[in-house]
This record gives structure tokens, C-alpha cells and sequence, in this order.
């Protein structure tokens, strides 16, 4: 009995990446503006530094460009999808490219 190949979509993983940084950064962007409702805080003193800072100043085109990615990257994923189930289909596995030894 042949075994079909199972289909690999390359995209599917660079979804998983940039997926990940998409909600750890909106995770930071949602905690930098919590911790800025304080208004004693903002008001009174401490300069911001690090993370928060950067978030504070360049935070919403973060997101929005990783939102874009996601979305150029989803739609790439499911337009090539039929590409890649076909082409594991016509490649032949290992096991159908042996030919028997007593034949």
C-alpha cells in the first residue's frame, strides 16, 4: 500500500512567527497602557525607558505593519494551498521509487 505525502505549506510556519510576536506585542502594547493610566505617573516624573518608551512612541505602526504581515501571509497561505496538496501528490514517495529486488 503506497503512503501519500502529507502537505507542507511553507507559510503555514511563518504564520506561527509572526503570530507569536503579533500577540506578545499587543500583549506589551495592552500593559504599557494600562500602567500609563496612572496618572500620577505620567504626570509626576519618572522618564520612561525600555520597552514601554519605544512602544509609547512607535507602538501603533508596530502593530499595524505586523497586522499587515499577517494578513499578506494568511491570504498567501490560502491561495497556495491547493499549490502544495497537489505537488505532494504528484511527487512519489521513497517507497514508490524502489523497485523490487526479484522482479
Amino acid at each position: 500500500m503506497a503512503k501519500t505525502r502529507k502537505p507542507f505549506n511553507p507559510f503555514y510556519p511563518l504564520l506561527m512567527v509572526v503570530g507569536a510576536v503579533f500577540a506578545i506585542t499587543s500583549c506589551a502594547y495592552g500593559v504599557m497602557t494600562v500602567n500609563l493610566l496612572n496618572p500620577a505617573q505620567v504626570m509626576g516624573g519618572a522618564p520612561q525607558a525600555g520597552l514601554v518608551a519605544f512602544l509609547d512612541q512607535h507602538g501603533v505602526v508596530l502593530l499595524m505593519s505586523q497586522l499587515g504581515v499577517l494578513a499578506v501571509l494568511t491570504f498567501a497561505a490560502m491561495a497556495t494551498d491547493d499549490y502544495w496538496t497537489r505537488r505532494a501528490t504528484r511527487t512519489p514517495t521513497h517507497e514508490q521509487t524502489e523497485t523490487p529486488a526479484n522482479s
